[in-house]
């Protein structure tokens, strides 16, 4: 887990000194890392990305940080909408060997995938898709990845009512790349960004 290490060496996270949940990894983009506290995705908190519909290219805003932390951990992905096209991630160096894809059959199953993933030392980044989620499934969700220390990112309907998030991305398709807004920043609207794919 030498590259985790690394990041976690990167983020400033000191044994004893600060807690694994202030560690953050780079995006792989200068301008969302600008926009996002501590200058990238936060480990050990469940990032919330709400969509209005599938296959915008909002995979892609994650793909720099789910290539680095795949190489030594496993990429869970739960409950995608849409099958992966291996070409396309191998061509983003996502290492295949390494992602895990969870197809259940049913909203209880998908949780329990998502808890799994979160719990095991052998994850590195957990993805999921609801079509709907509650309040207190959300919360649990949120506790177990500040318990794992693990990367985790969630895609919900742009519609849904809001979660209690500590960080929250609107996603919505633009022109070479994607509009991004910070629904949640220390409790302050953050204006729109056009993040360039």
């Amino acid at each position: 887990m030498r590259a985790l290490a690394d990041a976690w060496g990167r983020a400033g996270v000191r044994r004893g000194a600060a807690s694994i949940a202030s560690a953050v990894m780079s995006t792989g983009f200068a301008e969302l890392d600008r926009c996002l506290e501590g200058g990238g995705w936060p480990v050990g908190v469940l990032t919330e990305l709400r969509v209005g519909r599938a296959g915008i290219g909002e995979m892609r805003l994650l793909l720099p940080v789910l290539a680095t932390l795949g190489r030594e951990g496993r990429l869970m992905w739960v409950a995608p909408p849409y099958r992966p096209c291996a070409p396309a991630l191998a061509a983003h160096d996502i290492a295949l060997n390494h992602l895990v894809i969870v197809r259940p059959r049913t909203h209880k199953e998908a949780l329990w995938a998502v808890s799994q993933g979160l719990a095991s030392p052998a994850v590195g980044a957990v993805v999921s898709w609801f079509a709907d989620i509650r309040e207190r499934e959300f919360r649990a969700l949120q506790r177990q990845a500040a318990e794992g220390g693990r990367w985790s990112f969630c895609f919900l309907p742009r519609n849904l009512a809001p979660k209690p998030s500590r960080l929250r991305l609107v996603l919505e398709p633009a022109p070479k790349g994607m509009r991004v807004t910070l629904a949640r920043k220390a409790g302050r609207p953050v204006a729109p960004l056009i993040v360039t794919l």
